[in-house]
């Protein structure tokens, strides 16, 4: 490895390490990708981390950082040229809040359309997954690491609130955004303009990671959106102009400009989601009152980097859907409301403004009772 070069551990079939991987390309910070089947990442990487889970990065000093919004801090304090978020206040303040809510919304069809079409899915995803634990492997011994998988992510059917009632809700979210993000990608090569963003990153997980190369969602997209098919495609290259939008100006919209076509987006996601980040966010103060006063680095789940503290009753689309208190979450967004807290009562006045436009929850309102912080890639209270 050469002295200034990064190593991605993580997989093609992986949701976040599409996040990780298509910053790394856009940001041309110099990068091998491995699988974390290689030596080097069970006996050193997952010692140094203490998790098993990818993305993973590797720095040229050894470091290793788990967890894809903690590589992007990491890596945006020594390559911050050009910046991962858009200088405007609200076109920021959208970027930040996109970094929830593309999960929250886009999580659940990314889910469902990989593991409940599975006879159409395993002959390429199973085997995605297991050519990450055994490269070389016959598709006997693939399979069985796709079965593993496969096992693993059964277990969050009942957390994600999948059932027969639900599963049309999933699959209108998934062909509405679609339709949203075609209509923008027709004007804009990237979010934000002509330079992509931490929140274009962040969708790279969902759209790329499953909906854009599993069988099933991927002909969908490719039928309904060929636009964001193409988009997908362009994200994993180190090239910020795309060959068909040539003429678009290599920069963030200015005048703090927010799209049209984004908003909608912004829109739909805060009225499909944006009660249950409240909820949640109002679930967890009720779980930290009944903590008591405890220290400072208190791990609420020890071994667990996402913890769930329960679970609630959403309705999204008039459909109850299970939503688990996931801290995590909460963590993501408190990134962002330490950033809101840096404005200028102007900017942050606008921001409030813009959200009660839309309709929706006015996210940056959020209080987190205690802080949250993370000891040895777990989560834990500051």
């Amino acid at each position: 490895m050469s002295s200034d070069q990064y190593t991605l551990y993580g997989s093609y079939a992986s949701y976040a390490t599409a996040k990780t991987r298509s910053y790394l390309r856009k940001k041309n910070i110099p990068f091998v990708e491995r699988v974390p089947g290689v030596t080097r990442f069970r006996q050193y990487v997952r010692q140094q981390s203490l998790n098993h889970r990818i993305p993973q990065i590797e720095a040229p000093d050894g470091t290793v950082i788990q967890d894809t919004p903690a590589i992007f801090d990491y890596l945006e304090a020594r390559f911050p040229d050009p910046s991962g978020y858009p200088p405007g206040p609200r076109q920021q303040a959208v970027a930040r809040l996109l970094e929830v809510l593309w999960d929250a919304e886009l999580g659940r069809p990314a889910w469902h359309y990989r593991w409940n079409y599975m006879d159409e899915n395993y002959g390429f995803v199973g085997r995605e997954f297991g050519r990450s634990f055994r490269p070389w492997g016959s598709d006997h011994e693939l399979d069985h690491y796709g079965n593993m998988i496969r096992e693993r992510m059964e277990g969050k059917r009942g957390a994600l609130g999948d059932d027969a009632s639900s599963r049309p809700v999933f699959e209108a979210l998934y062909t509405d955004m679609l339709a949203g993000l075609e209509a923008h990608f027709t004007v804009q090569p990237y979010l934000f303009g002509g330079l992509p963003s931490i929140a274009d990153h962040v969708l790279m997980g969902p759209l790329f990671g499953h909906l854009a190369r599993d069988p099933v969602p991927a002909t969908i997209m490719k039928q309904l959106a060929p636009r964001v098919f193409r988009w997908t495609e362009h994200m994993n290259t180190p090239e910020i102009v795309s060959p068909e939008l040539a003429d678009a100006p290599v920069e963030y919209l200015a005048d703090d400009e927010i799209p049209i076509t984004l908003l909608a987006l912004l829109r739909q996601c805060l009225t499909d989601v944006g009660e249950t980040i409240t909820t949640t966010a109002s679930h967890y103060n009720e779980w930290v009152a009944d903590q008591g006063d405890l220290p400072f680095a208190s791990v609420i789940e020890e071994g667990v980097d996402e913890p769930s503290l329960g679970s609630f009753e959403a309705t999204i689309r008039g459909v109850a859907v299970s939503q688990t208190v996931n801290v995590h979450m909460l963590w993501v967004l408190q990134r962002a409301l330490d950033w809101f807290a840096t404005l200028k009562a102007a900017d942050q006045n606008a921001c409030h403004a813009l959200l009660n436009e839309l309709g929706g929850p006015d996210l940056f309102s959020i209080e987190l009772e205690r802080r949250l912080t993370r000891v040895d890639n777990c989560m834990a209270l500051d």
